[in-house]
């Protein structure tokens, strides 16, 4: 307490005030400010010494009794205009550790606020010696969590601290939830196939009539890719048309534009298999076709294109037509081939290949939008954003949730739209639903560390904004 300002003082009651407890002879010369009793401001504690006019024994001037008139024992903080992040450290310096009473004081109509959800408005820090009590008579306030996050902590208590509070403590709203994503969707890409090497026929003389080892079984021996010995020749192209043999191009090459959605195809008069590779620019499900033409003999078997990323073992089998899916940026082998095995006299009149450079392609769903931020020091609570717009068949994001107000969590964010399109499940099934938002954050805590707090509860008139801890 401090003492009194006017009127009879005494010895005793300055020895009360500043040596409680205390029988003791009392010796004036121990009671200038700056010694053992009266403590003077470490030179980084800018708190007002509730001592101030206390003389020093620098003064070299006697003391009086007049002199302890209106004086206390102690610290004191005053806010008496807005401040933010404050610690016992930032209030008191070196002296939060001396073991000497601390004041702090919220003045009314003045805001202590935190600018970040990893500060509090006033942190009672750990380290502390001596009591300290906080009067709040203005506001404290936590910071607003941003998207989908808690808000911040208005007062944390982490030494014994007794607090009346008159005015408010508020903690931070909670960020709003971040926006759903969109579902997938399928449409249709136009791919581009290059390195395309003619795996099978090869050479520019008589073709190769190379076969990948997997087909061993199948095409037994099956003679040369122009029919020689069986039928008048039929000279091998090669890609393109590469060699000029002044036969039909497209009936015993393979043909290939370059350009995209084109795909390519293949047609030749032998005994198989037509034999190639490629890579695509898109990763889809892709239309693939193989198809014998037979005026000459029978027992071919079905027509099939075989589809693998490997030269010596099987992939993707498809007989006559279907789809397979392929990845972009890899090598894959194409054979077209009649799944019966056969001998020398066993050729066809026209095999033929085809693969659509039209796939049915993944686009993946659009992005939420962020949540808003929540109500806090010097921070409105925000709406959340749009999400972004979806394209070829995926949904558009889900628009951010709206931050909370002080103490309040924050608002989910919306589903995204559902996806778009023919079904495909590959390289994952789609089309989607559009996804669920994000929960909004947590409020933000008024107090924490309310054990900590003298008595278990606040004292005074105020009131609080969120939760305790």
């Amino acid at each position: 307490m401090t003492l009194q300002s006017s009127g009879a003082i005494s010895l005793s009651d300055i020895r009360d005030e500043y040596n409680t407890g205390s029988n003791a002879p009392i010796v004036f010369n121990d009671y200038y400010r700056g010694g053992s009793l009266v403590k003077a401001n470490a030179v980084n504690n800018t708190s007002t010494n509730l001592s101030a006019d206390v003389p020093t024994s620098a003064n070299n001037n006697p003391l009086s009794v007049e002199d302890f008139y209106g004086q206390g024992k102690g610290f004191r903080r005053t806010f008496n205009a807005t401040a933010t992040n404050q610690t016992g450290a930032t209030m008191f310096g070196d002296d939060y550790t001396l073991d000497y009473p601390k004041e702090i004081v919220v003045d009314a109509n003045v805001t202590v606020g935190a600018t970040s959800t990893s500060n509090s408005a006033i942190q009672i820090s750990s380290g502390l010696q001596g009591t300290i009590s906080l009067t709040n008579n203005g506001s404290i306030e936590g910071a607003g969590g941003a998207a989908s996050t808690q808000g911040g902590t208005a007062l944390t208590c982490s030494s014994t601290v007794t607090v009346v509070n008159n005015g408010t403590i508020k903690g931070g709203g909670g960020g709003g939830g971040t926006g759903g994503a969109g579902g997938k969707g399928v449409y249709t890409g136009s791919a581009t196939f290059s390195s395309l090497v003619d795996e099978g026929g090869g050479g520019t003389a008589t073709p190769q009539n190379n076969q990948p080892t997997w087909m061993n079984s199948i095409y037994t021996s099956a003679g040369n890719l122009d029919g020689q010995g069986v039928v008048a020749d039929r000279l091998w192209g090669g890609i393109n048309a590469q060699f000029n043999r002044g036969i039909n191009p497209a009936q015993f090459d393979i043909n290939h534009s370059g350009s995209a959605g084109a795909g390519f195809s293949g047609a030749c008069a032998n005994r198989g298999p037509i034999y190639i590779s490629a890579q695509t620019n898109l990763t889809g499900v892709y239309s693939v076709s193989a198809s014998i033409s037979a005026q000459y003999g029978s027992g071919y078997g079905t027509p099939t294109i075989n589809v693998s990323t490997s030269n010596v073992t099987s992939g993707t089998s498809i007989s006559n037509s279907g789809t397979v899916g392929i990845a972009s940026g890899s090598t894959y082998y194409f054979t077209a081939y009649g799944s019966s095995s056969n001998g020398q006299s066993y050729y066809y009149n026209t095999l033929s290949m085809s693969v659509s450079g039209s796939p049915l392609v993944t686009q993946n769903g659009a992005s939420g939008g962020a949540g808003g931020v929540g109500e806090g020091y010097n921070q409105s609570a925000g709406a959340g954003a749009s999400g972004s717009s979806g394209s070829n068949n995926a949904g558009s994001g889900g628009t951010g949730g709206t931050g909370g107000a002080f103490g309040q969590a924050g608002n989910a964010g919306g589903t995204g739209d559902n996806g778009s399109g023919t079904s495909v499940t590959y390289p994952a099934t789609a089309p989607t639903n559009g996804s669920s938002g994000a929960s909004g954050g947590a409020a933000g805590l008024a107090v924490s560390g309310m054990s900590n707090v003298a008595g278990g509860s606040l004292g005074g008139s105020g009131t609080t904004v969120g939760g305790t801890a």
